[in-house]
């Protein structure tokens, strides 16, 4: 067997050969394990989501109850129809300069009775919630008697106070055909006489 001491460089260089050995260990089995538990118990990230999440519920419950608050009161006229134009012009003078990435898709006006409804909707980003909010207060104060309804806020920075806000709803406008003898593009909703008959056929004696 052979039998032979090592010589000083030798133990030097098997000395430096251990001591890397070691670092390589801890740092592939025991750095890189501590790491990854720390990522996976690392809520910050999942708490600011829940906080923006809180602050954004928080902001939209206070202006949907600020709308349901005053949605019985009579605000703004019935006009005859057609008053598309109009409508098109006081929103255009509400949103127009105040909000950027304005969208309106208007649906086609309905007749129950003499009532028409005619829905917008509307999308839009704000620079903050008082602007928002603002005008969606004048949306719903406006000359012209309409409802909001299915509104929507978000912000991606998550602070509605000073970051942007999108807003999305919908608005529906209400006209009369009350004395309107040409009425080209409006849709007349009937009572369904088929479903009235079915469900009175269906009724127990």
């Amino acid at each position: 067997m052979l039998n032979r001491s090592f010589t000083n460089r030798e133990k030097v260089l098997l000395l430096i050969f251990v001591v890397l050995a070691l670092g390589l260990f801890y740092y592939f089995v025991a750095f890189r394990g501590f790491k990854e538990q720390m990522r996976l118990y690392d809520t910050t990230e999942l708490q600011y989501q829940i906080d923006t999440e809180t602050i954004r519920a928080t902001k939209q419950k206070q202006m949907e109850d600020y709308i349901d608050k005053h949605k019985g009161e009579t605000i703004g006229t019935v006009e005859k129809y057609n008053n598309l134009s109009q409508e098109v012009s006081v929103l255009g003078d509400i949103l127009d300069g105040k909000v950027t990435d304005i969208t309106i898709n208007w649906s086609e006006p309905v007749a129950s009775g003499n009532t028409v409804r005619r829905i917008a909707g509307i999308s839009f980003t704000a620079p903050n919630y008082t602007v928002a909010s603002s005008v969606v207060d004048a949306i719903h104060n406006c000359q012209y008697r309409c409802v909001i309804g299915d509104l929507d806020l978000s912000s991606p920075e998550g602070n509605m106070s000073s970051s942007k806000v999108s807003v999305s709803m919908s608005v529906t406008f209400f006209e009369t055909i009350d004395g309107v003898e040409n009425t080209p593009g409006l849709i007349i909703d009937t009572p369904n006489e088929d479903t009235s008959s079915s469900e009175e056929s269906t009724t127990p004696n």
